[in-house]
């Protein structure tokens, strides 16, 4: 994700235990224990919130072996959501997640990358006079119409083709270790969670 940092072991390790589990490599003993641990790692890590590892003394094992010297800023966001992406797969053994609408997407986690990437319309360019809510659509038109939203929406809608063909989970991961939508250097624009931007 960004050029100039190594990826922290523990994500490369995280997403490798993920692979195993939802390929019926890993009990779900296993990996129960290691989301829980890395969740509350991560939860110190990105938001000082230390109130797992004090709960649970293996998640604070856990934090000391992995996450205590972690001097990362440009992994923080990836680190937190890929904790709840872990947690939500364990709280339903990994099927039946649930379908967000679009419009979720835009306004959490598109409109931030689009940001990074391209200039559209800002609430603080709304004359004062100017309704509001056509400001906020105004943006949404924006948003909708950049070359950032289309590569997201298209990659969305390969994977989920992917999910419903009868590609196995062996050949999923193999393509998915060599498949990426952005670039590194265009990951370290939008990985700037925790730095004060």
């Amino acid at each position: 994700m960004a050029p100039d940092e190594p990826t922290p072991e523990i994500i490369g390790t995280a997403i490798e235990l993920l692979w195993d589990f939802l390929e019926g490599k890993c009990e779900d003993k296993e990996f129960d224990r290691f989301q829980k641990s890395f969740y509350d790692s991560a939860e110190k890590v990105v938001f000082r919130d230390a109130r797992g590892l004090e709960d649970d003394q293996e998640s604070e094992a856990f934090y000391q072996a992995h996450f205590s010297q972690w001097k990362s800023k440009s992994y923080n966001n990836f680190c937190v959501w890929f904790a709840s992406v872990l947690k939500d797969v364990a709280n339903k053994r990994g099927y039946n997640l649930s379908w967000l609408p679009v419009e979720y997407l835009l306004f959490n986690d598109i409109e931030n990358m689009i940001d990074s990437f391209e200039t559209v319309y800002q609430d603080d360019q709304v004359d004062p006079g100017e309704d509001p809510l056509a400001g906020f659509l105004r943006r949404e038109r924006e948003i909708y119409n950049t070359p950032t939203f289309a590569r997201v929406i298209a990659l969305l809608q390969q994977d989920m083709r992917t999910a419903l063909s009868d590609t196995s989970l062996a050949e999923l991961r193999a393509k998915y270790r060599e498949e990426y939508l952005f670039s590194p250097e265009e990951s370290a624009k939008i990985s700037h969670f925790g730095r004060g931007r």
